[in-house]
C-alpha cells in the first residue's frame, strides 16, 4: 500500500482553499477516528481560536474545547444561554451531533452573527462540515418581519380610523381603502382595490377627482376641498377632503383623507355671513359623487311599505326571520330590521324555515315575527302553519307599476329640475318589422347603426335599470327579451354594442352570440358583445369568450360600469373588414 501523497497534492489543496474562498464557506474534514484532516482558513473567521488548533491530526475534542474556551457557545437554546454551561457536557453534546449521519442548523455565534452549519457523515466514516455566514440574510429576514408587523399595525390603524382614507398608486389605482370609506359606498374593499375612479364615479366626478389627484402627484402640493356627498343609504355627508403625495420619486402614492364635518356643516347651511356659523367654507361645499342607488332605494321603500308600521316601530329587541329565495330582498330586509335594533336572519326555503324553527325551539328561543316572500315556493304552508308566530307577507313580484312609480318619485327628488323620467323604453315585440340582409352595404342607411346599444335581458327590473342608465347617458338603445329576439334586432339595427345576458329563455346569450358571430362572417363586420352575468365564474367567462364575446360585466350594473364599457367598445361605429 502506498501512503505517499501525490506530487500534486499541494496544488489540489490550494485549489480547494480557493474554492472555499469563492464560495465564502468554511470547510472542516474529520476522519473516522475524529481526527482533523483538513480545515480551510475561513474557519478562523468564525471561531477565535489559535491557528495551531486546526493542524491535521488534532482531535475533534480538542478543537471543540478550544472553541468553548474562546467564549463561543453554539447549539444552545436561547433560554439556556444565560445559564452556566458545563464544558464537558457541551463538548459531549457537540460530538453527539457530529456523529449524526446528517445535521443542519442555523446557529447564533454573537449578537449580530449567524452561521449555517451542515454536517454529513460519509459511508467511509469521514465527516465533512461546512459553515456559511448568513448574518446578512438573517438581518434581512428580521427586517422583513419587522416591516410586516409595522404594515399590519398600519393597516389596523387605517382600518379603525373613523375618517375615510384612500391610497392610490402612481397610476391612480386604488391600493388601500379603509372601512369608513367602504361604508360610504356600501361596498367591500375587493370591489374597489385595483380599480380607478372611472369605475366608481360618474364621468363628471371622475374627471374632477382624477385632475386633483394628478395635480398632487405631479407637483407634490397638498390639495384641500370641501365636498358634499350622498351615502349609499341616501344620507348627506359633508367632508373636508385632503390629498397628499407620499413615497420616493418614481414610486409616489396619493393619500386622501376625508374629515367628516356633517354636524358642523348643518349649522353652516342656515346662517348668514354676519352670523356665528359653526363652520365657514369659502365657496361652500362642492357637490361630489352621488352614491345613492335609486333602484335599490325604491325597492327598499316598496318592501317596507308592505309591512305594518307597528312591526317596524317595535323592531328593537325582537327576533325576526325573513323567508325569501332572493338574496337582494334578504339583504334589504335583514339590513333594515337590524338597523332598527332587531335580531334578524333569513332562510331561503320552507325546509330551512322548518329546521330553523325546530332548532330555535330546542334552545328555548322564540321568534316574534316572520316575513314571507310570496315568491318563495310553497309559501302558503308557512302562512297556514306559523306555530302562533306573527307572519307578514311581502309581494316583491307584484310591485310592477308601483315600482316604476317609486323610481319616478326617487328621480324627481334627486333631479335638480324635478323633471320626470319621460318615456320608458319598453321591449320590442316579435311582431316588430324586420328583414334579413347578408350584405351590410345593401341595408338602408337608417338601419345601419341607428341603435347604439342593444340590450338582451329577460328580467323586467333589469330592463328598466338598463333603460334608465342609457337614457341618462343619451344613448339610443333597444331591449330584447331573449336571445332569439336579440339576434333579430341585431340584424335589423346593427348596433355599435350588444349587452348580452347569458341566462335567458328561448335562446340563451351564449347561443345568441355564436349566431351573431356566424352571421358576421358573411357580412364582414364585428359588433362588440359584452356578456352580462350574475356572477363572474371562470367557467362562465370561458364559455363567453369561446362564443366570441369581447368582455363581460357582472350584475348589479351601474351607470359607471355601463359608461366605461360604452366608452371602450362603442366610441366608433362597427368596423367592416374587407376580405
Amino acid at each position: 500500500m502506498n501512503d505517499v501523497a501525490p506530487s500534486d497534492a499541494h496544488i489540489r489543496l490550494g485549489m480547494f482553499e480557493a474554492a472555499c474562498d469563492i464560495l465564502a464557506a468554511a470547510v472542516i474534514v474529520y476522519d473516522r477516528n475524529d481526527c482533523l484532516v483538513f480545515a480551510s482558513r475561513q474557519v478562523l473567521r468564525h471561531f477565535p481560536i489559535p491557528a495551531d488548533t486546526l493542524r491535521p491530526g488534532t482531535r475533534l475534542r480538542d478543537v471543540l474545547g478550544a472553541i468553548f474556551d474562546s467564549g463561543v457557545r453554539y447549539g444552545i437554546a436561547p433560554e439556556q444561554r444565560s445559564k452556566a454551561i458545563n464544558r464537558e457536557e457541551w463538548i459531549s453534546a457537540r460530538i453527539s451531533a457530529h456523529w449524526r449521519e446528517q445535521y443542519e442548523a442555523v446557529e447564533r455565534l454573537g449578537r449580530d452573527r449567524w452561521v449555517h452549519f451542515r454536517k454529513r457523515r460519509l459511508p467511509n466514516g469521514y465527516n465533512v462540515t461546512t459553515l456559511v455566514d448568513v448574518s446578512e440574510q438573517k438581518k434581512q429576514e428580521e427586517q422583513w418581519r419587522t416591516d410586516l408587523e409595522r404594515i399590519a399595525l398600519t393597516e389596523e390603524i387605517l382600518e379603525t380610523l373613523p375618517s375615510p382614507v384612500v391610497i392610490k398608486d402612481r397610476n391612480l389605482a386604488y391600493i388601500a381603502v379603509n372601512k369608513a370609506f367602504c361604508a360610504i359606498h356600501d361596498t367591500s374593499p375587493d370591489s374597489i382595490l385595483g380599480r380607478s375612479i372611472w369605475a366608481l364615479a360618474d364621468a363628471e366626478s371622475a374627471g374632477r377627482i382624477e385632475a386633483s389627484d394628478r395635480g398632487v402627484l405631479e407637483t407634490g402640493e397638498p390639495f384641500t376641498l370641501a365636498e358634499h356627498l350622498v351615502r349609499a343609504d341616501g344620507s348627506d355627508l359633508y367632508v373636508i377632503t385632503r390629498k397628499y403625495r407620499i413615497g420616493a420619486p418614481g414610486n409616489h402614492a396619493i393619500v386622501t383623507l376625508m374629515q367628516d364635518v356633517t354636524a358642523l356643516a348643518a349649522g353652516q347651511k342656515v346662517v348668514t355671513d354676519s352670523g356665528d356659523a359653526l363652520l365657514r367654507v369659502p365657496g361652500g361645499f362642492v357637490e361630489a359623487q352621488n352614491c345613492l342607488d335609486p333602484v335599490r332605494d325604491a325597492e327598499r321603500r316598496l318592501l317596507l311599505d308592505q309591512l305594518a308600521p307597528e312591526d317596524l316601530r317595535a323592531a328593537a329587541g325582537r327576533r325576526v326571520l325573513i323567508a325569501t329565495p332572493s338574496p337582494r330582498i334578504e339583504d334589504i330586509l335583514v339590513g333594515e330590521f337590524k338597523a332598527r335594533g332587531a335580531d334578524c336572519c333569513a332562510v331561503a326555503s320552507v325546509h330551512e324555515h322548518d329546521v330553523f324553527l325546530a332548532i330555535a325551539a330546542e334552545h328555548g328561543l322564540s321568534i316574534d315575527l316572520i316575513v314571507v316572500d310570496n315568491s318563495l315556493p310553497s309559501h302558503d304552508a308557512l302562512l297556514r302553519n306559523g306555530r302562533g308566530i306573527a307572519t307578514r307577507l311581502v309581494v316583491p313580484d307584484g310591485i310592477g307599476p308601483d315600482f316604476i312609480r317609486a323610481l319616478v318619485e326617487e328621480h324627481e327628488l334627486l333631479s335638480e329640475n324635478a323633471s320626470p323620467l319621460g318615456d320608458i323604453v319598453t321591449p320590442v315585440s316579435l311582431a316588430d318589422d324586420w328583414y334579413i340582409a347578408t350584405d351590410i352595404t345593401t341595408m338602408l342607411p337608417a338601419a345601419v347603426g341607428d341603435v347604439e346599444v342593444l340590450v338582451a335581458e329577460d328580467n323586467q327590473i333589469n330592463q328598466f335599470v338598463f333603460s334608465q342608465i342609457l337614457e341618462g347617458m343619451g344613448i339610443s338603445h333597444r331591449i330584447a327579451e331573449n336571445g332569439e329576439e336579440a339576434v333579430m334586432l341585431w340584424r335589423k339595427h346593427q348596433p355599435r354594442l350588444v349587452l348580452m345576458d347569458i341566462s335567458m329563455p328561448v335562446m340563451n346569450g351564449i347561443d345568441a352570440a355564436m349566431e351573431i358571430r356566424a352571421a358576421e362572417k358573411l357580412t364582414g363586420t364585428h359588433t362588440p358583445i359584452v356578456a352580462v352575468t350574475a356572477q363572474a365564474l371562470n367557467v362562465d367567462m370561458q364559455n363567453c369568450m369561446d362564443a366570441g364575446m369581447d368582455d363581460y360585466i357582472t350584475k348589479p350594473v351601474s351607470p359607471d360600469m355601463i359608461e366605461a364599457i360604452y366608452r371602450r367598445y362603442a366610441s366608433v361605429k362597427p368596423e367592416r373588414s374587407v376580405a
